[in-house]
């Protein structure tokens, strides 16, 4: 988390909010803990829109209405992997 905020805390008013957005769509402690970081709240970035570039799932645009309030994300079944993609690496179900 501290990494977070001490990286942030370098960007402009804008960059920090949108992050913290981001992280409050992914799951609220971590948006909320990094926003407090930053002195941002949820509902500072609560009228934020998604970029014109992400796809989000249906879930992820009911999300931003609740943005610190979300219940956790059903990740039943599914399998973490590395967030940058491995060509090396095979995940096979």
């Amino acid at each position: 988390m501290h990494n977070f905020v001490t990286l942030l805390s370098q960007c402009d008013r804008p960059v920090q909010e949108r992050m913290v957005w981001h992280f409050l769509l992914a799951e609220n402690d971590l948006g909320r803990r990094v926003g407090e970081g930053l002195g941002i709240t949820p509902e500072d970035v609560a009228t934020l829109e998604p970029l014109a570039s992400q796809d989000l799932t249906d879930e992820d645009r009911k999300r931003p209405a609740n943005l610190g309030d979300n219940p956790p994300r059903d990740v039943e079944g599914l399998t973490m992997t590395h967030c940058v993609p491995d060509e090396h690496h095979v995940v096979t179900r």
